[in-house]
């Protein structure tokens, strides 16, 4: 995206505004602005109409993320707390949205990242004290793609999660679509596992990023470079410490490196007397 982004607080809330670079594919001569603000359950029936658009536009790959909702669905969605949509605006209307999901505990976490084999609730990470922020239904009209809006909407959610005190963002991509792995990847999460959604057995890559430090990689292993739809090659390769940290959309390719980052966490006794404390206000 060629511009800036204006960053407002209006009414205790963040808006960002910042201009298209094209539309239906044209470039734009003269500035068309967009604004991003978080969703309340007045937008609910823009939400469902553009769920409705979205679902009707479907490319190849995303059939299997991509849910038509009604407005009724995001009215009962805004009854809970622990979810926020958030909206990008063209003047009035709504033409992209997603949302957080607030995860304290595993049970939270465990239908917004199926089968998810590392435990990001251990008391050895953050004193016990993690939370996780989880994203998903990133949607954009086809009118405005190619402005890199799903990448600003990622980056919108990661300082809403470090407002809301929480510790990882993660989220998932089904393996067969290329056009979110670009923006997720072009924040800097992390391709740290593979699994099997329950909800309808598709193969789905699960995407992690710490939010206040980075993955530290291995400086003694060669970067591996897989085309995207090598399952096999990369299931291997992720079984023996790789993780996706970048992806080349025009050569459909992920490089892969090596890190310890995601390996199980062996939690001793020192560990959790640490995280106890910790909890109880006590520093050891």
């Amino acid at each position: 995206m060629n511009t800036e982004l204006n960053r407002y607080k209006i009414n205790g809330e963040m808006v960002w505004q910042g201009s298209l670079s094209k539309i239906n594919g044209v470039r734009q001569e003269k500035p068309v602005h967009f604004y991003i603000r978080p969703l309340n359950v007045n937008d609910a029936a823009a939400m469902g109409q553009l769920s409705e658009n979205i679902y009707n536009n479907l490319r190849a790959g995303e059939e299997c993320f991509i849910h038509k909702h009604s407005k009724e669905y995001y009215y009962d969605v805004f009854q809970n707390p622990k979810i926020n949509y958030i909206g990008v605006f063209v003047g009035s209307q709504l033409v992209g949205m997603s949302y957080l999901k607030i995860c304290d505990n595993a049970a939270d976490l465990k239908d917004e990242l199926p089968n998810a084999e590392y435990d990001f609730f251990s008391a050895a990470r953050h004193y016990g004290n993690s939370r996780v922020a989880s994203f998903g239904a990133d949607s954009v009209l086809p009118a405005y793609r190619g402005n890199a809006l799903n990448t600003v909407m990622i980056e919108y959610r990661m300082e809403q999660a470090r407002k809301m005190g929480c510790t990882d963002c993660t989220s998932i991509v089904d393996r067969s679509n290329l056009w979110n792995m670009t923006p997720y990847f072009a924040c800097r999460f992390n391709l740290f596992q593979t699994a099997i959604d329950p909800s309808d057995g598709g193969k789905i890559s699960l995407l992690h990023k710490p939010i206040e430090k980075e993955t530290v990689l291995s400086c003694f292993k060669s970067r591996i470079s897989l085309p995207y739809d090598r399952f096999e090659l990369i299931d291997n390769l992720i079984k023996k410490g790789f993780i996706g940290v970048e992806f080349d959309r025009a050569k459909k390719e992920v490089t892969f490196a090596h890190s310890s980052y995601y390996q199980p966490i062996r939690t001793n006794n020192n560990m959790l007397f640490a995280a106890m404390a910790h909890k109880n206000g006590y520093a050891i």
